[in-house]
């Protein structure tokens, strides 16, 4: 019997949505070789994205609440339709996709592609199943939901009632939890720690919010090692290094240790060898961090789209929010002069989190095999 063949797309930049397709992917590839199918994997870059991505990342790092108006625009009825019309024009990279790689079903990852797929395959004789991922937990843009796609995959039920919200029928909705990679699952605090150690991140993006730390680490007392992850934000990397040698020159560096990281790939491990996380409320990083059983502790968030990660973080009890001004730097003194005392307020929640998102996954595989491949049984 013919293998069904499963695409699994997103776009070609560094964020959230590659990290969703990426633990999709990987999980489904793994599961390859004993069922009913055949999994690839697609990078496409975005109609119009250079000048998109510009604006969105100057917002992201540097004005991150304004994207609420973003969020507020897409409330009405005729921008949207708008934005959808803009991106209808972009005919040849669905048709690119589905000639080449031909697939009974495309896991989207980004809901620009999920729109330009839907909107072609109406107007085409194309035969292919849809699913389309939304990308943001409780607070979702109307863009995420896509009329026409086949199945919507979303966190839980408060995405679910949005959807049915915005139009979509519940029967097109599968509540999964979030999907994180496999790895982020495995690394656990392995080595006992001399002194407690802190990782600071701003996303695969960078934001400027993270250097609101350097300067409190002055007076700090306790023993520390603090881990700055600045992304692709070259401004943001070359403050923190110029702060490393400053304590070098002031003698302060055995006490405070200080590390800088630009772009990495190796979240896991990194996650692996701290106990508390400070950083922006995006929501892959943040269950990457629940998925590693670490603290959170939002210092910043994007308008609109990142609003109910806030939420999220203290309704299930992940950490704590502390974006106002002096807030993170008097918490982070508080941590270092006793992190047993933190680490422990919000353990138990963490790992409940952590395992209903370990479920999500094999979730989607369950479905495939329902909808997309023939049973086993057929197969013998």
């Amino acid at each position: 019997m013919k293998k069904k063949r499963i695409l699994v797309l997103t776009d070609d930049l560094p964020w959230g949505h590659r990290s969703i397709a990426k633990a999709i992917y990987s999980y489904l590839k793994k599961n390859e070789a004993k069922e009913n199918y055949v999994v690839e994997y697609a990078e496409v870059k975005m109609a119009f994205s250079e000048l998109m991505t510009d604006f969105y990342v100057f917002l992201y790092r540097y004005m991150p609440l304004s994207n609420r108006l973003s969020n507020v625009m897409m409330e009405n009825d005729i921008l949207r339709e708008m934005c959808l019309e803009a991106i209808d024009r972009d005919t040849q990279t669905p048709k690119k996709i589905v000639d080449k790689y031909k697939p009974d079903l495309i896991i989207s990852a980004h809901f620009f592609h999920s729109h330009s797929l839907t909107r072609w395959r109406n107007k085409s004789d194309a035969n292919f199943k849809l699913w389309t991922v939304v990308a943001d937990p409780w607070t979702t843009n109307p863009l995420g939901f896509v009329k026409g796609a086949d199945l919507h995959l979303v966190y839980d039920q408060v995405c679910a009632d949005l959807g049915v919200k915005y139009g979509i029928d519940k029967d097109k909705i599968l509540k999964t939890g979030w999907w994180t990679r496999e790895e982020m699952y495995e690394n656990k605090l392995k080595i006992k720690n001399e002194r407690p150690v802190v990782f600071v991140g701003g996303g695969s993006l960078g934001t400027n919010s993270l250097i609101r730390l350097l300067p409190i680490l002055m007076a700090v007392k306790n023993k520390c090692k603090i881990i700055f992850n600045t992304g692709t934000d070259k401004l943001a990397y070359s403050m923190v290094n110029e702060y490393i040698e400053l304590f070098k020159k002031l003698k302060k560096d055995n006490l405070v240790q200080i590390k800088c990281l630009g772009w990495i790939e190796n979240m896991a491990e990194v996650l692996a060898e701290v106990n508390i996380v400070f950083g922006k409320a995006g929501p892959n990083f943040l269950f990457d961090v629940v998925a590693a059983q670490k603290p959170f502790v939002a210092i910043t968030h994007i308008g609109g789209q990142e609003d109910g990660n806030i939420d999220l973080i203290r309704e299930k009890k992940l950490g704590w929010v502390k974006e106002s001004m002096g807030e993170a730097e008097n918490f982070l003194l508080k941590y270092l002069a006793n992190p047993k005392k933190y680490n422990s307020k919000c353990a138990k929640e963490i790992k409940l989190e952590a395992d209903n998102n370990k479920k999500s996954l094999p979730m989607i595989l369950e479905r495939i095999e329902k909808d997309i491949t023939p049973p086993r049984a057929l197969l013998q």
